[in-house]
């Protein structure tokens, strides 16, 4: 066998090896990124050591853990008034617990805008009656925002971070239950 005869056969083998790296690419990217826990209001049990729970103005509260997590909150002068900042100990990841006005517009409005991907679904109460909306998206980055609201009127959300940040914030959002009424 001459060296002549055995290029094209190497030729075609370096293209099948290309088109297949590309065709894996591909379909890397079109993959559709996995979705967040999704988040069922049950009413709350008492919580965990350890844990520090934070109760927004209608009464939906998250359980924060302390180990990784600060919690920042602040008053206004009108009501609503509580604001909660959740961060990370590393000071990589915030999440916000407020009154669903304002403050959130960024993930109501420019965060959808510019995702390649948004998905919503409805939150549930045990008793199956939807009491909420839970909606995220991703940016070309991969990064995930997710803003979540409550029939009552509290929402929680957070900016675009990568799958570790997110996926913390994400498990403070499921902890959400709901106080009994006085």
């Amino acid at each position: 066998m001459s060296v002549a005869s055995s290029r094209p056969k190497a030729l075609v083998v370096a293209v099948a090896v290309v088109l297949a790296a590309a065709l894996g690419v591909y379909f890397a990217k079109k993959r559709k990124p996995a979705s967040p826990p999704a988040i069922m209001l049950s009413p709350c049990a008492d919580p965990a050591p350890g844990v520090r729970r934070i109760r927004a103005d209608f009464g939906v509260r998250f359980d924060v853990p302390e180990s990784g997590f600060t919690v920042l909150s602040g008053s206004s002068d009108m009501p609503p008034a509580t604001l909660y900042q959740v961060t990370s100990k590393d000071g990589a990841a915030n999440l916000i617990v407020g009154y669903d006005d304002d403050m959130f517009n960024q993930l109501k409005v420019a965060f959808p805008t510019f995702s390649v991907r948004v998905e919503q679904r409805d939150i549930r109460n045990a008793k199956g009656q939807v009491v909420g909306r839970d909606r995220w998206g991703y940016l070309n980055s991969g990064e995930r925002w997710r803003y979540v609201t409550f029939s009552s009127g509290d929402a929680a959300g957070y900016h675009p971070y990568d799958s570790l940040h997110a996926g913390s914030l994400d498990r403070i959002l499921s902890s959400a239950c709901a106080s009994p009424r006085p």
